[in-house]
């Protein structure tokens, strides 16, 4: 296939209630001269050095109402639960039940610092929705919400549910409403430490902080920070 006549960057930008634009994602596209066959094949690699990404939900669809997700608004029970414990299911049931393509990955489970997946959709399907969450977080996430599918790669930014104090502590509590970080899958984070006092959920949908690694902290900004986009998602539409 021949590649790249034209390359523009556009920065996708999310107006918060009563604040300045925020980037959130921003999308690099490609033309190309030719598609040879039905599929759409999307490429999602983690480009952090010590973040992981949880068990991917990849959704590909039609023109829906509603939204994953708004920012300045409180988060959805099924934002919570992917968002606090990487539990897709319950936002999984919710595009099955429009008629959306589900896809689940990786296999693994878990997508490592500099580690790819690859998935395929039906051609038939002219938007992508996407939504996983990083660990070791509190509840930090990663989404494209009911983006037009077109040839290109997008940089995603990650996203605090609001919906829990980033205490950055290790607690093992994934459910919602349970406090504290599940588990760093890198095995580098302090078990023992208290977390960061004194601090409570936004309680709204905002950009991720990211690691402060503060008194009290399990986490180390060093370790297990990011600095600019964590996760690519590269489209090829064939």
């Amino acid at each position: 296939m021949k590649n790249i006549l034209v390359c523009l960057t556009v920065v996708m930008s999310v107006a918060l209630v009563g604040c300045e634009k925020m980037k959130t994602v921003e999308w690099r596209v490609w033309e190309k001269w030719t598609k040879d066959d039905d599929s759409t094949v999307v490429v999602i690699a983690n480009l952090t050095q010590g973040a992981y990404i949880t068990r991917l939900l990849v959704v590909g669809h039609a023109d829906r109402e509603g939204a994953m997700f708004e920012y300045g608004k409180p988060a959805s029970e099924q934002l919570q639960a992917v968002a606090e414990g990487g539990q897709v299911e319950p936002m999984a049931a919710i595009y099955e039940a429009e008629g959306g393509q589900v896809v689940f990955a990786p296999d693994e489970g878990l997508l490592g610092p500099g580690e790819s997946t690859t998935v395929a959709l039906d051609k038939e399907h002219t938007r992508i929705s996407l939504v996983a969450m990083i660990l070791p977080t509190n509840d930090g996430f990663v989404a494209l919400d009911n983006v037009l599918l077109r040839d290109g790669e997008q940089l995603l930014y990650a996203i605090d549910s609001g919906t829990e104090a980033n205490d950055e502590q290790i607690t093992g509590g994934g459910a919602p409403n349970t406090p504290g970080i599940p588990a760093d899958p890198g095995g580098q984070a302090n078990a023992e430490a208290p977390g960061i006092i004194g601090l409570s959920a936004e309680g709204v949908v905002d950009r991720h902080p990211g690691i402060s690694g503060a008194d009290g902290s399990a986490l180390s900004s060093e370790d297990h920070g990011w600095s600019g986009p964590v996760v690519s998602v590269t489209v090829s539409i064939k």
